[in-house]
């Protein structure tokens, strides 16, 4: 007597074989048949809850010799994933389908712009990056491991500017979150803040200013609803801003360019004082530097960018920082309006 494994196992063969066949990022009829064969004998056999489609699936990904089968696959398990389920049984099997393909293929050479590109390989890097993005962005573990992963970066880099894939998964891998105290030094206010997949300081400085343009700061201003629509990725249109503050890390007790926040590095980069993340804002210094929409993108919808205003400190906890911080007292110039 054939066991439930046993049927879904079949189905599953039969879906490696008709993804093997696929030239293209579009299924072919077949392998629209076998997935929906797959589908039919998972609900009758009852492995929905333990993940065993996934599982078989991704045990045999390596099979593959087609890139968009793979691809095709990738963003097929990405579907369950988004839909719940484990994206860690199938996450690590994707990754290293789409390392095989991306180490696999031949880069034309710098000098030659008419040199035929494996465009089968290409379609199947960018799906193999969809369907990657869709499990990174919901494992923490697998997130963590591909981000101090040096050979997977060196090997994604290697293609990524033959394929939106890599980029995508590379631009996951950028992204980071974390919590700051914003003081500004003027005011003697302070704000806990979290930040949320942000790749440079740019993108932080714009929704910081949106998250803080109803505190009436000094030298604060109002920011576009449209410039935060593009910097939430709500609309995609051409857009800048400029920095309202000079952005200062909490270890430089002045407003200099020595202690700035650098806008092209990542938040990351914004060093702690007692384990805190800390910015300091001070009135501007000569030209408020400014930037555009390009520092926004690209935009992932499984990791939206975002920035909240969480607390603001009681005025002894700000004293206490400044204190700790050796904050100077200094004026700034009142640019907020009520409308």
């Amino acid at each position: 007597m054939t066991s439930s494994y046993d049927s879904v196992n079949h189905c599953v063969t039969r879906v490696i074989d008709e993804a093997n066949r696929l030239k293209d990022g579009t299924p072919s009829a077949g392998l629209r048949d076998a997935l929906n064969a797959l589908a039919e004998r998972q609900a009758e056999s009852q492995l929905e809850s333990d993940h065993e489609v996934e599982r078989q699936l991704a045990d045999r990904l390596d099979e593959l010799n087609s890139a968009p089968g793979a691809g095709f696959l990738a963003v097929y398990l990405g579907a369950r994933v988004e839909s719940g389920a484990d994206p860690n049984i199938s996450g690590p099997s994707i990754l290293q389908a789409m390392l095989r393909f991306a180490d696999a293929f031949e880069l034309p050479p710098d000098d030659d712009d008419d040199a035929p590109i494996d465009s089968s390989a290409v379609i199947g890097l960018e799906l193999l990056g969809q369907g990657l993005v869709a499990h990174v962005s919901r494992s923490e573990p697998l997130l963590q491991q591909m981000s101090n992963d040096t050979a997977t970066i060196e090997s994604l880099e290697r293609v990524e500017h033959i394929s939106a894939g890599p980029t995508w998964v590379l631009e996951l891998l950028r992204k980071r979150s974390g919590e700051l105290l914003v003081i500004h030094v003027a005011d003697r206010r302070g704000f806990d803040v979290e930040y949320n997949n942000l790749s440079n300081c740019f993108h932080l400085f714009t929704l910081l200013q949106a998250a803080l343009q109803g505190m009436r700061l000094g030298n604060g201003g109002t920011v576009d609803s449209d410039l935060v629509a593009v910097a939430s990725g709500d609309a995609f249109h051409d857009a800048a801003d400029s920095a309202w503050w000079h952005y200062g890390v909490g270890g430089y007790p002045e407003a200099d360019f020595g202690g700035s926040v650098w806008g092209e590095a990542t938040p990351d980069t914004i060093p702690t004082i007692d384990g805190r993340q800390v910015i300091l804002l001070w009135p501007p210094l000569f030209q408020a530097r400014s930037w555009d929409a390009g520092f926004f993108s690209p935009f992932l919808q499984a990791s939206p960018p975002k920035v909240s205003v969480i607390n603001e400190l009681d005025p002894t906890d700000v004293q206490n920082w400044c204190e700790r911080l050796n904050l100077p007292t200094i004026k700034s110039k009142r640019r907020w309006r009520f409308w």
